[in-house]
């Protein structure tokens, strides 16, 4: 059985963190269309801001090469200035302040015959819990750079949508899904 996975590192963890205690100003990218999907979002605070990226990797555990979304966690908010321009920016839930960053991860199975053949596990989202409500940026596929963002009343009531359509039970061929909300303490180890 082989397992792939696409994580954020370490590095993309500890920025991720250090928003935790910032008051969230606004999220913004340069070709935000109305649905708030992009493939950059910036990230603002009073103190630290950061971009995410939807990037797409080859990978080859299904029996053939594919490309598979994963995230990219940069400082500082670049193309801030076009996302102004454009009108891109977005002052929902502005004013809380970060509480939490979770991450959702989805682990995705295949069992051919009653046999687990591979199994794929990613980072599909990434929430920041504020005082008042919850924001989320998550990708909109497995296989595409573009990511949604979605505001909710609370972490609990954060939906990311399915993104699981490519893969769908055949005669000896099923797939399980399963998601799991993990701190960002908790993947840091702290």
């Amino acid at each position: 059985m082989t397992e792939t996975t696409t994580f954020l590192d370490r590095e993309s963890l500890t920025r991720l963190s250090a928003l935790v205690g910032a008051e969230w100003r606004f999220f913004a990218g340069p070709n935000v269309s109305d649905w708030l999907t992009d493939v950059s979002i910036a990230v603002v605070t009073d103190g630290p801001a950061l971009t995410i990226s939807g990037e797409v990797v080859d990978l080859d555990f299904e029996g053939e090469d594919d490309t598979y979304s994963s995230f990219k966690i940069d400082d500082g908010a670049s193309e801030l200035g076009l996302a102004e321009r454009a009108g891109h920016v977005y002052h929902f839930l502005a004013g809380q302040e970060v509480r939490e960053v979770v991450v959702v991860r989805e682990t995705v199975t295949e069992r051919r015959n009653n046999q687990q053949t591979w199994s794929y596990v990613a980072n599909i989202g990434i929430v920041f819990v504020l005082s008042a409500g919850a924001i989320a940026i998550s990708k909109v596929s497995h296989h595409s750079e573009l990511l949604a963002v979605t505001r909710a009343d609370s972490l609990d009531a954060v939906v990311i949508d399915d993104l699981t359509s490519g893969w769908e039970d055949q005669l000896g061929l099923d797939y399980t899904f399963e998601r799991e909300r993990i701190p960002i303490e908790r993947l840091l180890g702290t």
